[in-house]
Order: C-alpha cells, then structure tokens, then sequence
C-alpha cells in the first residue's frame, strides 16, 4: 500500500514539474512565452514584454500584448484584458481578480482603439463608463467620496464613482483636476480654497476657480499667480496691462496694479500683512506712460509723484531720505515727504546719499555729523570746472579748479587734492592751497597731504 502511495505522489510532482510555468524568450519570433520544466512551451511565446507568475501560489502573470498591458492564467486564458498602459495598472487589476472581487467593483481609464476615447472598464474590459473623454486617470478614494480625474474640450475636471461630473472642466492640467478633486474629497478649505485657472474660450485671460471648478474671479487678468498654501488661500499676485499687484482671493484689489516687477508685488503684499504702515513704506516704482520714477506705497498709491529719471530706495524703506536723478541729468538727496535736500548738482547717486547722510544724521542729532563743514566735488556744467557744495548743493568753493577730489574724513586735517595748471595739490576747506600743486598725480598729493595734517590742525 506504501508503495502505491509513494508512486502516486511521484507521478503528481512529476506531472506539477511537466506543467511548470517559466518565462523564456523565443529568439525566433522576439517574444516572451512560458515553458515547462521540459523546456517545451506551456505558453507560446507571443508577448512584447512578461513578467513571472508570480509566486507557486499566484495563478497569474502580467504580459504586454499588442502594446497593452493584461494579465495571463496559468493555461494562458487572458483574464484581464490587455487594455492598461502600465504594468503597474494591469497588476493592480490582477490583483482584484485573484481577491475574487466582483468585477464591476474595480473600473480603470481605458483607451478606446476605435477612436482613441477614454472611458471606463472593469478587468473584464467591459466598459463601465463608456468612453467619451480625451483622457482619463484613476480613481481616487472610498466610495461614496470618490473621483476620477477626465478631460473634454480640452480641460480637466473630475466624475464621481457614477461617472457624474463634479468639477467642471476648467483646469489645465491633470494634476489640477486631482488636487481640486482631494479637496473635494477633504473640505479642509472647502469655502478658500482657490486655484488660478485661465479661461478656457481665451487662455490670454486669467481668473480664480473654486475646488468644483466655478469662476471665483472672472477671468480678466493676464496672469494670476497660484495662492500659497501658507497663506490658506487668501492672497496672491495679479498681473494686470503689463504691471503686477495683489488681489485676496475673491478678487478684491489689495495693491493696485503698478509694479513692474512681481517680486516687488510680493514684497508689498508682505509689508500690508504685517501691517507695517503704508504712508511710512516707500518702494521705488516707475510711471508706464512717461518713464519716469517716484516711489509708492504698499498699497500701490504713489507716496512721491514719478518725476525723476532714476530713484535709489529709502534706507530700510521707511527712511527719511533717498536719492533722485532730475531732469537736469544730476542727482539730490529727496526727503521722504518728496521735497529735495540738496540742488540736483551730483554726478553720483552715492555723493548725493553721503549729503543726505550727514542731513539725517544731523537731524538724529548726531554730533560727528558736522552739518555744512563736509563738502564735495562737484563740477559746474557751464564752465566745465570743479568746485565743492555743502550738504544742500550750495557752492562753498566755487568752480576754479581743473580737477577735485574728496576731502580725507577727518575734521583735524581736512583737506582734499585738488589740481589746477596742471598739477595736483591740496586745498584746505577755504578752498586755499595748503599743500602747493607741484605734484604729477593725485596720488602723490593725497600723500603730501597726510604728512602736512600731521603738524597742522585746524
């Protein structure tokens, strides 16, 4: 009885080993098959691409056939259609029918070849939704919340599980589609949240939709920037006849549309929240239809009219001066009220900020400040010769000279090269030659002058 038994279970391993299935590529016809453990073929070799069966207990095996992917049973039998454009998709739906789940349970976006239409299938390749889209992607979550991204004319939106559609076609892309689809899903921001979409009929035109895809701001602008996350939705820049400003998210103007450079908008709509005050704020901005620069507030209004042809930025952008170039070509230091410190007699902006400097400090009541005793080189457009100015522009030395530099910074030996008959020496702050020009350069000069400060204080 032993030996009976013992024989039968030789001639089941046997024949088990005979059916074996292993995956082989036939050189011949360049496909994949399955081969027993005889080397003959349990399954002809007729597939682009195949994968395993997978483990002894799993009774299916992933295979591209006709440039799709499906699922193949151990005799061969295609028990999910070849109709999937990933491996990783036919594998999940191989998946469902080993689990022995119903078929209609589990549909998948499938391509129609007919007419290249998307629609909806069980693994079965019966269509559940029938194919009517350009495209298609998965479903994502749990019934009843659940939803797959589609597009038609063009844009995404998403159709619940009953193929009914919940978001209209408005976005751009699939992404879109899905992440107004989560939030359709998790109402987290259900009545903020808000994605800048542009208009479908004219995509020059941008607007704000909400997660069901339905205008929140029509589409007016020439672009809308994506609201952060971080700000829960509520502010976002908006560009709007060539200049960028901020809106909230139901399309109220925050900042008017004046900037010319985004990051600048940005920069305003960070000051507005952190409610620093907009009359102390100022930003150098310049006017669209006459080129000329002023300053503006956060809020987009003009803190000081555009009438210069180039501006520097207040210090920390709430100090009391900065620099302009007038229309004369020269620059001032400009009092943030908008009135001028200095003429416009600087051929630096940097000359100009070291007089409003001494100014500031002055009013700050700093002592080393020295008000009117700094002066600077400054040449006079009708004679050609140089001269310096005090703080406010005025000539304290008048043009003479050929050439002037500045004076040293130190009050004890102030003096400053100068040259006049072609040589270079060094003048007081009377505009007298302390230091006789008798050298080539201003270099030699300079130092001449130190050793003189040495032994003469004034």
């Amino acid at each position: 009885m032993k030996r009976y038994i013992l024989l039968a279970t030789t001639l089941f391993l046997l024949a088990g080993n005979a059916l074996a299935q292993t995956l082989a590529f036939d050189d011949i016809t360049m496909k994949f098959g399955y081969k027993n453990s005889n080397g003959i073929w349990q399954i002809e070799p007729k597939y682009q691409q195949a994968f395993p069966f997978q483990q002894m207990d799993r009774k299916f095996a992933v295979v591209k056939y006709d440039g799709r992917w499906g699922c193949i049973d151990v005799s061969g039998n295609m028990i999910v259609r070849n109709l999937f454009l990933t491996q990783e998709e036919a594998q999940e739906a191989g998946d469902h029918w080993y689990s022995a789940e119903e078929p209609g349970k589990w549909i998948y976006p499938a391509m129609n070849p007919v007419d290249r239409r998307w629609g909806f299938v069980n693994y079965y390749g019966q269509w559940k939704t029938e194919p009517c889209y350009e495209g298609a992607g998965r479903y994502i979550g749990d019934d009843p919340m659940s939803f797959a991204p589609v597009k038609q004319d063009g844009r995404w939106g998403c159709i619940d599980a009953k193929g009914i559609l919940i978001i209209n076609n408005i976005f751009e892309s699939q992404d879109d589609a899905t992440e107004a689809g989560r939030q359709w899903i998790v109402g987290r921001y259900y009545d903020t949240w808000r994605m800048s979409v542009s208009d479908p009929k004219n995509p020059k035109q941008w607007g704000v939709a909400d997660y069901l895809g339905r205008w929140v701001v029509q589409p007016q602008y020439q672009m809308v920037r994506q609201y952060p996350n971080g700000h829960n939705y509520i502010y976002t820049q908006a560009k709007s006849r060539g200049r960028w400003g901020n809106i909230d998210r139901n399309g109220n103007v925050i900042s008017d549309f004046i900037f010319t450079r985004e990051k600048d908008a940005v920069y305003a709509l960070s000051q507005i929240e952190q409610g620093r005050p907009l009359d102390d704020w100022r930003l150098p901005e310049q006017r669209t239809d006459t080129t000329l620069w002023g300053w503006v507030r956060a809020d987009g209004s003009w803190a000081i009219q555009p009438h210069f042809l180039e501006v520097s930025n207040f210090p920390n952008d709430t100090g009391l001066f900065a620099t302009g170039k007038c229309s004369n070509g020269f620059w001032a230091s400009v009092h943030a009220d908008g009135r001028l410190l200095s003429r416009p007699v600087f051929t630096l902006s940097s000359e100009a900020a070291q007089a409003g400097k001494q100014w500031d400090d002055d009013n700050k009541g700093i002592e080393e400040a020295e008000l009117g005793h700094w002066l600077y080189p400054v040449q006079d457009t009708g004679t050609m010769h140089w001269g310096y100015v005090n703080f406010e522009g005025r000539w304290v030395i008048q043009p003479r000279l050929e050439e002037a530099k500045l004076f040293i910074n130190t009050w004890n030996n102030r003096v400053a090269p100068a040259k006049q008959e072609g040589r270079w020496g060094c003048i007081d702050h009377t505009g007298q030659f302390v230091v006789k020009p008798i050298y080539n350069n201003s270099a030699d000069a300079y130092a001449a002058a130190r050793r003189w400060g040495e032994k003469h204080k004034f």
